[in-house]
């Protein structure tokens, strides 16, 4: 069966795409313009460029045009939190997209304390003696301004108030130091997956409507087992790599 001639145009502007005819950022000729290269039908230049959004090729602004996107794939250690984080007063992020040759940056977006979700409660193992308080920090990680992961960091509002994490602003370093000069830091539980993305994650990480988002959430406790932070990350599915590496097999024997 031949493909549909929607099809082709999307294999063709790919392979424009893939041999750098187009850089990240440009727009993609419009309607008229394709016409003019004999792609005759509106409906099948508006079905090219809606799979080559499902497929991470471009991203559609509506009333604007379709732009080809980034699709440069951003590796974050998991495994070795030590590894992720720099010197220098840089955090995981930076030190993660630095030891990539990019210019990564983790913007501070807000920070509050509330009773907690029930979820979040539980996870914390907070109780009626703590109020069930809970402090998050919400962050983006970004990379030429491009915003690539939504993380929310929440404390049991004692954790946050003794390791200086209640206040506003970016934590100089990253919060692991924070807490451990405060905390006998102990084991941290992790889980990767994916889910469907709300409508503030498409809104915010500009995936198309319907998709999908990569999620680690890391428990970190002390010595003693008391929760100290739940991190929760939500990234762009196709451009996040948790990596799990340097995993010490011979303790297994």
């Amino acid at each position: 069966m031949a493909p549909k001639r929607s099809q082709e145009l999307a294999e063709q502007i790919k392979r424009e795409i893939d041999d750098r005819r187009y850089a990240v950022g440009d727009q993609l000729p419009n309607y008229m313009e394709l016409k003019a290269e004999g792609w005759t039908s509106t409906g099948t230049v508006r079905e090219a460029y809606r799979l080559l959004e499902s497929q991470g090729y471009v991203q559609v602004i509506h009333g604007r045009g379709c732009f080809v996107r980034d699709r440069r794939v951003i590796s974050i250690p998991l495994s070795r939190y030590s590894r992720a984080s720099g010197a220098d007063g840089l955090g995981p992020w930076e030190a993660a997209t630095r030891a990539q040759g990019l210019e990564g940056e983790m913007v501070f977006v807000s920070v509050s304390t509330s009773e907690a979700p029930v979820s979040i409660a539980e996870k914390l193992a907070l109780s009626e003696d703590d109020q069930y308080r809970v402090t998050v920090r919400t962050r983006h990680a970004k990379l030429d301004g491009e915003i690539l992961q939504i993380q929310q960091a929440w404390y049991p509002a004692d954790v946050a108030r003794r390791s200086g994490l209640d206040q506003a602003g970016k934590v100089v370093g990253g919060t692991l130091p924070a807490l451990a000069a405060q905390y006998p830091i102990g084991p941290a539980d992790e889980r990767v997956g994916f889910r469907l993305a709300t409508e503030a994650e498409v809104a915010t990480l500009k995936i198309p409507a319907g998709g999908w988002v990569a999620r680690a959430e890391r428990l970190l406790v002390d010595q003693s087992g008391k929760p100290l932070e739940l991190l929760q990350i939500s990234a762009v599915p196709d451009r996040t790599d948790f990596v799990y590496d340097g995993l010490d097999y011979q303790r297994l024997l």
